[in-house]
């Protein structure tokens, strides 16, 4: 592809739903076979998002429900929560696809999903259940869910190793800020 543009392998394309929705595509069409190895990319596409969907979904009800455990119970509350999330989800995706939806997908994508996000989460994360919550009796809890107490390193690795990790990758990441360009939308 980038001996048919004339430019470097660099300059191809970008991360981000570029790659995933005109880079591969050109790829995959220049392979033997291109309507089966197509059919296969979008395929696991479907089966990819689908997968994220449910994980997210399940999460954020499981969360949500399990901090009100005894509140208004109804027969089909989980099944209406759920209907809840995935209508409120799909009013919010609507935004993606109108004319500036790429633009809206990359505003989200970059913020909410990659990046400094993550690692701010991860780090917060760990500080609250090394810290606040406590990391032995994270350990206690972990060894009554499974059967075993986690190896002692773990405890160190929560409350020391992985926000130090954090706190060093974070002026890296900080300094790639900046807003996605709506340069082709």
């Amino acid at each position: 592809m980038a001996a048919e543009q004339g430019v470097d392998i660099s300059h191809v394309t970008e991360s981000g739903p570029g790659l995933a929705f005109i880079a591969y595509p050109k790829a995959v069409s220049l392979m033997p076979v291109a309507p089966l190895w197509a059919a296969l990319f979008f395929f696991m596409l479907l089966l990819l998002g689908l997968d994220s969907q449910f994980v997210g979904v399940e999460g954020f009800v499981t969360g949500i429900l399990d901090l009100f455990p005894g509140k208004h119970y109804h027969r089909y509350r989980r099944e209406i929560s759920v209907a809840i999330c995935c209508s409120l989800c799909f009013v919010i995706d609507l935004s993606m696809v109108t004319q500036g939806g790429m633009y809206v997908f990359q505003l989200f994508d970059y913020y909410s999903a990659s990046g400094m996000t993550l690692l701010w989460q991860a780090f917060w994360e760990c500080i609250v259940v090394a810290w606040v919550y406590g990391a032995d009796r994270f350990m206690d809890d972990v060894a009554r869910m499974i059967g075993y107490r986690p190896f002692p390193w773990m405890k160190w690795c929560w409350s020391f190793i992985t926000p130090c990790v954090c706190i060093v990758r974070k002026p890296s990441v900080s300094c790639e800020n900046h807003v996605p360009a709506a340069h082709y939308y």
